[in-house]
């Protein structure tokens, strides 16, 4: 009978410390995977606060559409127009000139009353309105608030492009006059038929 010696690993004293390597080398690329992770889950954060603001444009742009339809004299005589330069001062409301009120000064009301709410709701938020040229019965409305990441005159317009294509094409008369360094407002675009 023959007896077998057990065998004995081999040792080479090159691989000495891979073992340590080897994990700092994981580390690494976890350590990578972490900050892309951190990333995602910062600009997901600015899409979603994007999304909020854009559902909020949605309703009060729906919010002006029916104050127009209850006030349809004020609307045909022009009333609901906006079309002053981006600004976030305060806004107040303005009282009847005659009474009962006409429907030009319930337009007036109307379009304080929404000003105010945009200004409560969104982040410098103001809105520009004005009547389509071709079709009497539909009206363009602009909702605009301020973007902190983007100023104007910032080199690196690329944070502007958060929403969708064509939602930064303010009104040029809206948008007039800003400072650079001042934020640049992010714009929405609305139609509303009556």
């Amino acid at each position: 009978m023959t007896a077998f010696a057990p065998r004995r690993p081999v040792r080479c004293a090159a691989q000495g410390g891979s073992t340590l390597l080897e994990v700092l080398i994981a580390m690494l690329v976890l350590s990578f995977g972490l900050l892309g992770l951190a990333g995602l889950t910062a600009a997901s954060l600015r899409y979603v606060k994007m999304a909020q603001f854009q559902s909020i444009g949605v309703q009060l742009a729906a919010e002006l559409g029916e104050r127009m339809r209850g006030n349809v004299d004020g609307f045909e005589a022009g009333s609901y127009i906006k079309t002053d330069a981006y600004s976030t001062a305060a806004v107040t409301i303005p009282a009847c000139a005659s009474s009962p009120c006409s429907a030009a000064d319930l337009a007036a009301i109307d379009l304080a009353q929404w000003a105010q709410e945009l200004r409560r709701r969104l982040p410098g938020g103001d809105g520009f309105v004005q009547r389509d040229a071709v079709n009497p019965l539909a009206t363009d409305i602009w909702i605009l608030w301020s973007d902190p990441d983007a100023t104007v005159g910032a080199a690196d317009d690329a944070k502007a492009s958060l929403s969708v294509a064509g939602a930064n094409d303010c009104p040029a008369v809206a948008v007039t006059g800003l400072a650079a360094g001042t934020v640049k407002p992010r714009c929405m675009y609305y139609r509303i038929t009556l």
